[in-house]
């Protein structure tokens, strides 16, 4: 290398570049980046070969893991590998030959710096910036999308991203796919116009939904006729990204699911219909065998009840027998005192004998009322001896009865279904001793008020219970008894009975000492109810009455009870009672029977409903017994007073006496009784 003053090496220590080195070494000392002065170092035909380091700041110094002081003086090939520095001094040589600057990256050591050289006089002032964490950075967005790009192509799913004017700017195969078309006729092309079957459908508006509003949306569309897409759609930065997953698999379970949940639907209707047949037929059944119950307990009745009837009836016939020959003895003989006193005393007996028939039909047919479903005020007393005596023929031979009644309230009851209770377990009671010891054993009747309740007890002497009998007492179907002498139903029916009146029905027993059944029923807060009363004061106002029955024999009775203080008319059929009181109405009461063969008494009630509602608050009705359901129906909507037969005469007088005349009836003269 020449050393004279005029190579071009002299041109770099031209006078000011000293001052221009302190300068510049003053700015770059603390600069972050590298900064330095090369020269180059020129053959004697003036080719530049390399070059040498004049000054460096501390940064390129480091950058190059030397100092300032040691870089000086050295050549850049002595410094820096070929892979380095030391292999720009082709790029430097052209920078100061051209005198162009120019901007490279290249590996120092572990590093990659970024150079700038700026041509001087006969060298260059070269710039080192270390870009390694931006090289770096650069390289990892560039696996990274390389990766989601893989990622996106790989996935079964469809994806692609449009720009703010609907251009599509990326497409993966599946979108491809799913369009039919190729790539090149949708990517940076007009969503709309490359697939223009799009337009005006839920996907369309969906997509401007989320471009407009800046929501994402989920949907789901039908691609092709058996495929189905789940669809997601977000905006970001005025780009949507659409990715579509294939559900068709999906939309096939959820029908095959709804075909599922429509059988099974279908299957529990089909369940529910026949649960609700089943049940009904249970019901049914159970009905069947309450009834059975009733009626193996009114066959246990009759015999008693035979009993009951049979020996009033007996003397009733045999007295009234007599009575007649002792009347047809005065017919002959006038005068004959004692045969008149002793007819007198066998119509007596008779009528007492009638009186028990009376009752005993009165028991029976309060028995078959139990259906009525109105609750009243009841006197327990009263259903304890409708109980009692309908129960005496077991209970007479097997037990004394004893009766320790207390002053107690009526009770909120069905009088009927509470009497049958009784009687229940009255007979329960005589089944539980032995015939032919009647004088030893007791059948004990208790009533007493504890609180707002009024307790009943039934304590009988009997063989008792075991706890495991007592525990199953009240149990459907279960009986100690032999087969055939009960159905277990006895107990069970009772304590439903007592339930529907919100009472309590318990046991208690002692095998070889007895058992008490107990009864709990709510209070009315009322007093016992009054007997009634046997006779009415007489008045002297004089009624009209009226009597239709089809039996002639009831209405003389009727007619020779009220004959004497009123004026009674009697018609034997509903027909005629409807053609009489269609020219004359002028009658304070009516007494019309039930059950007739032509027009019933309803038949009678509905039709002067219809054309005379106003003289139906003067009947009575007169009833044997509601042997139809149209005829229990009646009884209990029409509120309408009504009588049992067979009726005491005195009750017939109370109830003529106590209808209120007629205001402005025009009475006619009295006349014989029409039908006699």
């Amino acid at each position: 290398m020449s050393e004279t003053d005029t190579s071009p090496q002299s041109r770099l220590a031209a006078p000011g570049a000293d001052v221009l080195l302190t300068t510049l070494e003053e700015v770059e000392r603390q600069q972050p980046e590298g900064c330095m002065v090369l020269r180059a170092v020129r053959e004697a035909n003036g080719a530049i070969t390399d070059f040498e380091w004049v000054w460096a700041n501390p940064a390129a110094a480091r950058t190059l893991g030397r100092t300032p002081e040691g870089l000086r003086g050295r050549r850049l090939k002595e410094v820096s590998a070929e892979k380095g520095l030391g292999g720009r001094v082709g790029v430097l040589r052209q920078v100061v030959e051209t005198g162009r600057p120019t901007a490279d990256n290249f590996a120092e050591g572990d590093a990659w710096l970024q150079g700038t050289a700026v041509p001087l006089r006969d060298g260059v002032l070269v710039r080192l910036r270390d870009v390694t964490s931006a090289l770096r950075v650069e390289e990892g967005v560039r696996d990274t999308l390389d990766w989601v790009r893989d990622v996106l192509e790989g996935t079964p799913d469809a994806f692609m991203t449009l720009d703010v004017e609907w251009r599509v700017t990326y497409v993966n195969h599946q979108a491809i796919a799913i369009s039919g078309r190729p790539q090149e006729k949708l990517f940076r092309r007009v969503l709309w116009e490359a697939c223009p079957e799009l337009q005006g459908t839920l996907m369309e508006r969906e997509m401007r939904r989320v471009a407009s509003e800046g929501v994402a949306s989920t949907f789901e569309i039908r691609t092709s006729q058996a495929r189905w897409h789940e669809v997601h759609a977000w905006c970001s930065n005025g780009n949507l990204s659409v990715f579509a997953s294939d559900i068709t698999d999906k939309k096939r379970a959820e029908a095959e699911r709804d075909v599922l949940l429509e059988r099974e639907h279908s299957g529990r209707l089909e369940a529910e219909a026949l649960v609700a047949e089943r049940t009904q037929e249970l019901v049914a059944a159970r009905e069947r065998l309450v009834q059975s119950e009733k009626l193996a307990m009114a066959g246990q009745l009759a015999a008693g009840v035979g009993h009951e009837i049979n020996n009033p009836l007996s003397y009733v016939t045999g007295n009234l027998q007599f009575a007649l020959e002792q009347l047809e003895h005065l017919a002959a003989h006038p005068g004959d005192g004692e045969a008149l006193r002793e007819a007198l005393e066998a119509l007596r007996e008779a009528r007492e004998g009638a009186e028990r028939i009376r009752v005993t039909v009165r028991d029976l047919q309060t028995f078959a009322r139990a259906d009525e479903p109105h609750l009243t005020p009841v006197d327990v007393h009263a259903a304890l001896e409708f109980g009692l005596s309908m129960a005496m023929p077991h209970l007479r031979y097997r037990a004394q009865v004893e009766r320790h009644y207390g002053g107690v309230p009526t009770v909120m009851a069905h009088e009927a279904k509470l009497g049958q209770v009784f009687l229940q377990l009255l007979v329960n009671a005589a089944f539980a001793i032995p015939e032919g010891d009647a004088a030893r054993h007791r059948v004990v009747l208790s009533t007493r008020t504890e609180g707002p309740w009024v307790v009943v007890e039934v304590t009988d002497s009997g063989h008792g219970m075991t706890p495991e009998v007592l525990e199953r007492a009240f149990e459907p179907f279960f009986t100690t008894r032999a087969v055939g002498e009960g159905t277990g139903l006895g107990l069970s029916t009772a304590l439903g009975l007592v339930r529907s009146m919100r009472g309590e029905l318990t046991a208690t027993s002692t095998p070889g000492g007895g058992s008490t059944f107990r009864v709990r029923l709510p209070t009315t807060d009322a007093a016992a109810l009054p007997a009634s009363p046997e006779a009415v004061e007489d008045s002297a106002t004089r009624k009209r009455v009226l009597v239709v029955d089809d039996e002639p024999q009831l209405t003389s009775v009727l007619r020779r009870v009220l004959g004497r203080r009123h004026e009674v008319v009697s018609v034997h059929s509903g027909r005629e009672a409807l053609e009489l009181l269609a020219r004359d109405d002028a009658f304070d009461l009516v007494f019309c029977d039930l059950m007739m063969g032509d027009l019933t008494g309803m038949d009678v009630h509905d039709a002067l409903a219809r054309c005379q509602p106003e003289l139906l608050s003067r009947f009575v009705f007169m009833t044997g017994g509601g042997f139809t359901e149209r005829a229990r129906a009646f009884l209990q909507s029409v509120p309408l007073p009504r009588i049992e037969k067979p009726f005491e005469p005195g009750t017939l007088r109370a109830l003529v006496e106590g209808a209120p005349p007629r205001a402005g009836a025009v009475r006619p003269p009295a006349r014989e009784a029409e039908g006699e």
